[in-house]
Protein backbone atom coordinates (compact mmCIF):
# COMPACT_ATOMS: atom_id res chain seq x y z
CA UNK A 1 0.00 0.00 0.00
CA UNK A 2 2.80 2.45 0.52
CA UNK A 3 4.69 1.25 -2.43
CA UNK A 4 1.33 2.24 -4.08
CA UNK A 5 1.18 5.68 -3.47
CA UNK A 6 4.63 6.41 -3.09
CA UNK A 7 4.88 5.54 -6.89
CA UNK A 8 1.64 8.13 -7.13
CA UNK A 9 3.29 10.78 -5.52
CA UNK A 10 6.40 10.22 -7.04
CA UNK A 11 4.79 10.41 -11.04
CA UNK A 12 2.29 13.62 -9.32
CA UNK A 13 5.74 15.55 -8.54
CA UNK A 14 7.24 14.44 -11.96
CA UNK A 15 4.21 15.89 -14.06
CA UNK A 16 4.19 19.05 -12.32
CA UNK A 17 7.84 19.78 -12.78
CA UNK A 18 7.45 18.81 -16.61
CA UNK A 19 4.19 21.44 -16.53
CA UNK A 20 6.85 23.91 -14.92
CA UNK A 21 9.84 23.44 -17.03
CA UNK A 22 7.68 24.17 -20.23
CA UNK A 23 6.47 27.54 -19.07
CA UNK A 24 7.54 29.99 -21.52
CA UNK A 25 9.85 32.54 -20.15
CA UNK A 26 8.87 36.09 -19.48
CA UNK A 27 10.97 39.27 -19.79
CA UNK A 28 10.57 42.62 -18.10
CA UNK A 29 9.54 45.84 -19.66
CA UNK A 30 10.05 49.42 -18.56
CA UNK A 31 9.58 52.99 -19.85
CA UNK A 32 7.78 56.08 -19.85
CA UNK A 33 4.12 56.74 -20.78
CA UNK A 34 2.89 59.89 -22.51
CA UNK A 35 -0.06 61.15 -24.48
CA UNK A 36 0.68 64.28 -26.03
CA UNK A 37 3.99 64.52 -25.15
CA UNK A 38 2.40 64.66 -21.70
CA UNK A 39 2.99 61.94 -18.81
CA UNK A 40 -0.01 59.57 -18.86
CA UNK A 41 -1.05 60.03 -14.31
CA UNK A 42 -2.81 57.05 -14.53
CA UNK A 43 -3.82 53.74 -16.29
CA UNK A 44 -1.93 49.80 -17.94
CA UNK A 45 -0.43 48.81 -20.39
CA UNK A 46 -0.87 45.34 -21.91
CA UNK A 47 1.40 43.79 -24.22
CA UNK A 48 -0.16 40.87 -26.13
CA UNK A 49 1.89 38.39 -28.41
CA UNK A 50 0.96 39.67 -31.93
CA UNK A 51 -0.83 36.78 -33.65
CA UNK A 52 -1.15 37.60 -37.23
CA UNK A 53 3.03 37.99 -37.12
CA UNK A 54 2.99 34.49 -36.09
CA UNK A 55 4.24 35.13 -32.24
CA UNK A 56 2.56 33.88 -28.99
CA UNK A 57 3.23 33.62 -25.66
CA UNK A 58 2.64 34.99 -22.33
CA UNK A 59 0.44 38.36 -22.11
CA UNK A 60 2.04 41.38 -19.95
CA UNK A 61 0.57 43.90 -18.02
CA UNK A 62 1.64 47.13 -16.20
CA UNK A 63 0.42 50.03 -14.33
CA UNK A 64 0.84 53.31 -15.22
CA UNK A 65 1.77 56.08 -12.21
CA UNK A 66 2.70 59.57 -13.30
CA UNK A 67 3.88 58.61 -16.43
CA UNK A 68 5.76 55.27 -15.45
CA UNK A 69 5.64 51.42 -16.18
CA UNK A 70 7.25 48.47 -15.07
CA UNK A 71 5.83 45.25 -15.46
CA UNK A 72 8.26 44.16 -12.78
CA UNK A 73 6.25 46.66 -10.40
CA UNK A 74 3.53 45.57 -7.94
CA UNK A 75 1.01 43.23 -10.07
CA UNK A 76 2.09 43.15 -13.35
CA UNK A 77 3.49 40.29 -15.17
CA UNK A 78 6.39 40.12 -17.91
CA UNK A 79 5.81 39.49 -21.19
CA UNK A 80 7.33 37.01 -23.98
CA UNK A 81 8.53 39.52 -26.45
CA UNK A 82 8.92 39.30 -30.54
CA UNK A 83 6.19 41.41 -32.08
CA UNK A 84 3.44 42.44 -29.99
CA UNK A 85 0.27 44.27 -29.58
CA UNK A 86 0.61 46.69 -27.11
CA UNK A 87 -2.37 48.23 -25.65
CA UNK A 88 -2.32 52.07 -23.73
CA UNK A 89 -5.52 52.73 -21.51
CA UNK A 90 -4.69 56.33 -20.11
CA UNK A 91 -6.82 58.48 -17.56
CA UNK A 92 -6.38 61.96 -15.73
CA UNK A 93 -6.22 60.26 -12.43
CA UNK A 94 -7.82 57.48 -10.82
CA UNK A 95 -11.39 57.17 -11.84
CA UNK A 96 -10.81 60.34 -13.48
CA UNK A 97 -11.50 61.13 -17.58
CA UNK A 98 -10.13 59.00 -20.52
CA UNK A 99 -6.96 60.28 -21.96
CA UNK A 100 -6.41 57.31 -24.75
CA UNK A 101 -7.31 54.50 -25.65
CA UNK A 102 -4.14 52.92 -28.31
CA UNK A 103 -2.84 50.32 -29.83
CA UNK A 104 0.43 50.18 -30.95
CA UNK A 105 2.41 47.66 -32.75
CA UNK A 106 6.03 47.28 -31.93
CA UNK A 107 8.62 44.25 -32.10
CA UNK A 108 9.90 44.19 -29.28
CA UNK A 109 13.39 41.95 -28.01
CA UNK A 110 13.15 38.41 -26.55
CA UNK A 111 15.17 40.08 -23.21
CA UNK A 112 14.38 42.97 -20.47
CA UNK A 113 13.35 45.82 -22.27
CA UNK A 114 12.97 49.42 -21.84
CA UNK A 115 10.43 50.87 -24.37
CA UNK A 116 9.00 54.34 -23.93
CA UNK A 117 5.35 55.19 -25.61
CA UNK A 118 4.38 58.75 -26.52
CA UNK A 119 0.68 58.31 -27.97
CA UNK A 120 0.42 61.17 -30.49
CA UNK A 121 -1.91 64.04 -30.68
CA UNK A 122 -5.20 62.93 -32.54
CA UNK A 123 -5.43 62.81 -35.86
CA UNK A 124 -1.61 62.31 -36.22
CA UNK A 125 -0.24 59.05 -37.83
CA UNK A 126 1.47 55.82 -36.73
CA UNK A 127 2.70 54.80 -34.32
CA UNK A 128 -0.68 54.71 -32.40
CA UNK A 129 -4.24 53.73 -33.66
CA UNK A 130 -7.22 54.15 -32.09
CA UNK A 131 -9.25 50.68 -31.49
CA UNK A 132 -13.22 50.35 -30.99
CA UNK A 133 -14.17 49.13 -27.63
Amino acid sequence: MIRKWTLAGAIFFTLIAGCASDEQKRFRVSGSAKVEGQPIPYGEVLFTPDGAKGNSGPQGIAQIRDGKFDTAAAEGKGFAGGPTVIRVTGFSSQGGKLLCEVEIQVDLPRADASHDIDVPKKGEGPPAKKTDI
